[in-house]
């Protein structure tokens, strides 16, 4: 199983992956975060390739059509531009996915806390922690699912963390058209 960490970061979701030898990579377009993380790898397993976590964005994911089995992404989205970036990143992502594969997300949304957030424009929100993010819109979500023959793996699930902001998990996969 091939399995992309969309937005590692600094590898906080892909450590336990490369301790235990799975074919994990990793994007990420900071640089500094790419460059701390391929200095940690070494310490998680010594024998890890540390050139399969690279700068790169979502925008333009540098494997081909249906490379990866599992697609992680977590906390990354919410800093799409607007919907239409939103939509672009998931596609990027679906595009990279295999026809049986599984894509993974967390993300803030609108459930629970749109009412207490304030409208920027388009789905972008300053959250009641001052934060401003995009806000995962279901109806967005299952248009886009709909287009690329996606399901739900798992139920649409939200948790309001203290009234600042609610995120949601989201397991989708390939479908038969």
């Amino acid at each position: 199983m091939r399995i992309l960490d969309a937005g590692c970061g600094w590898g906080r979701n892909s450590e336990l992956l490369v301790r235990n030898n799975f074919q994990i990579w990793g994007i990420d377009k900071r640089e500094e975060a790419i460059a701390d993380l391929q200095q940690l790898l070494p310490q998680w397993n010594k024998n890890y390739d540390k050139f399969r976590f690279t700068i790169a964005d979502l925008e333009s994911i540098p494997f081909p059509d249906g490379h990866f089995d599992f697609i992680i992404s977590n906390a990354v989205l919410h800093f799409s531009e607007n919907r239409a970036h939103f939509i672009q990143l998931m596609e990027e992502m679906i595009r990279v996915l295999s026809p049986t594969g599984i894509i993974w997300f967390r993300m803030t949304a609108k459930h629970t806390i749109e009412s207490r957030a304030t409208h920027l424009y388009d789905d972008i929100y300053r959250l009641p922690d001052e934060s401003t993010r995009y806000l995962l819109d279901k109806e967005v979500l299952e248009k886009v699912m709909k287009t690329h023959h996606l399901k739900y793996l798992d139920p649409f699930k939200t948790i309001n963390v203290c009234d600042i902001r609610t995120m949601a998990t989201v397991v989708l996969s390939a479908s038969t058209k």
